[in-house]
């Protein structure tokens, strides 16, 4: 406690000074000089083991046949829902070969906005990306989903569209492949 009363008024003394500028006297105290020895405390070995964890997220390869037709958005596909399944993987890829020979068709204002190469001379007017999702019995589905029929050019949005497409209609006991006219098995 003299220490800290010591400390305030050596402070104070350096700081304090009058209205004037000259330094304001504090209560004469003999010199005392003050030195602080560092303190060393062992602390007993503890006997808790630190533990550390960390959560890594492995994404399974997709896998699709060598040579499956339009193989280059296997992982597109399974990134927009499709599941990582190869026989399911092998037909949705060889729907997007029949339907668009694995090009991301659209309209001229896709380009170059989402792909280097201007696809839109293959364009018919109406069918939408590598599933070709056709706009007049899709766009307000597609709108509500997505803000923008546009937007359904993108690969992984087109193959998140055609597995709602897909699942929906399985899920109500449809063929979910029948949009693309597909049998069903």
């Amino acid at each position: 406690m003299r220490i800290a009363a010591a400390l305030c008024a050596a402070v104070l003394t350096a700081c304090a000074t009058a209205a004037n500028g000259a330094p304001v006297s504090a209560p004469t105290q003999p010199d005392q000089t003050i030195t602080l020895n560092p303190v060393t405390t062992t602390m007993p070995p503890t006997t808790t083991p630190q533990t550390t964890t960390s959560t890594t997220t492995t994404v399974a390869p997709v896998l699709v046949p060598p040579g499956t037709p339009c193989e280059e958005w296997a992982d597109e596909a399974v990134a927009g829902g499709w599941p990582n399944d190869p026989e399911i993987l092998t037909k949705v890829l060889n729907i997007a070969w029949r339907e668009s020979r694995c090009l991301p068709i659209g309209p001229a204002t896709a380009y170059p906005t989402h792909y280097p190469t201007d696809y839109s001379k293959h364009f018919n007017g109406h069918d939408y990306g590598v599933m070709q999702v056709n706009r007049p019995a899709h766009e307000a589905y597609v709108v509500s989903l997505y803000g923008t029929f546009e937007k359904i050019v993108e690969p992984v949005t087109n193959f998140n569209f055609a597995w709602r497409l897909y699942s929906e209609r399985e899920a109500r006991g449809q063929c979910g492949w029948k949009p693309w006219s597909k049998p069903c098995n």
